[in-house]
């Protein structure tokens, strides 16, 4: 079923709103669920959380099983398979989503840039970090003023790119994996959502440096113009 499930949100990340078909439903221990095509519902995973919406006005949960159909637990009753429903997700959720996981993009370029190798990263909104080894690096962020002197530099670059610009497009070929890039940036597998051009990035700040449990953590934040 999964390869008749066409996955919208990889191409548009600006499509909130569509008509589309049952391809499957059922219920499981937590209640019924639908999955539809095409589907514009991003599940949570690679660091992003899951879009918010609804289906014919009933709210849903997407999450994605193991052979990749995405479904949406809802508790109204499941529609048919077959038939048409309108699907809707929350906009600016949707929005914050796609600057936050862009600028996490930016920012593990602009670490990998100075040697960090990174080891985990989080996009969500208000804990939105990436992860990086210290190893090797302690010198420059044995302390706190260290660490901050370091901070201001990745904003500094990080302003520089913004400045120019680019475009952000994602590619997925026919084995389904998917491939991001940053113009002037980087490419890298990715199934998250994100801006389509960098100009619209907005607030875009790197927060915190901190080592913490072996690692080191850059928090930040961003906004969608």
């Amino acid at each position: 079923m999964t390869s008749s499930q066409d996955q919208a949100y990889y191409r548009d990340t600006y499509l909130f709103g569509t008509e589309a078909t049952v391809i499957d439903a059922g219920q499981d221990d937590a209640g019924p669920w639908v999955a539809v095509s095409p589907n514009i519902f991003h599940p949570k995973g690679g660091g992003q959380p899951s879009d918010e919406g609804t289906v014919n006005g009933a709210p849903v949960i997407p999450s994605r099983t193991e052979d990749g159909l995405v479904v949406l637990a809802t508790e109204a009753e499941a529609p048919a398979v077959g038939s048409a429903v309108v699907c809707a997700i929350d906009e600016t959720l949707r929005k914050r989503h796609a600057a936050l996981h862009t600028a996490g993009h930016v920012l593990g370029h602009l670490g990998e840039a100075r040697g960090w190798q990174s080891t985990g990263h989080s996009h969500y909104p208000g804990q939105a970090r990436l992860d990086f080894s210290p190893e090797g690096f302690e010198a420059e962020l044995a302390t706190p003023e260290l660490r901050d002197a370091v901070r201001a530099e990745l904003q500094e670059a990080f302003d520089a790119v913004l400045a120019r610009g680019g475009a952000v497009t994602a590619t997925t070929d026919e084995t389904g994996h998917r491939t991001v890039t940053i113009e002037g940036v980087n490419a890298e597998p990715c199934g998250g959502t994100h801006v389509s051009e960098l100009s619209q990035l907005k607030d875009v700040r790197v927060l915190e440096l901190k080592i913490k449990r072996g690692a080191l953590k850059v928090r930040y934040e961003a906004e969608h113009a």
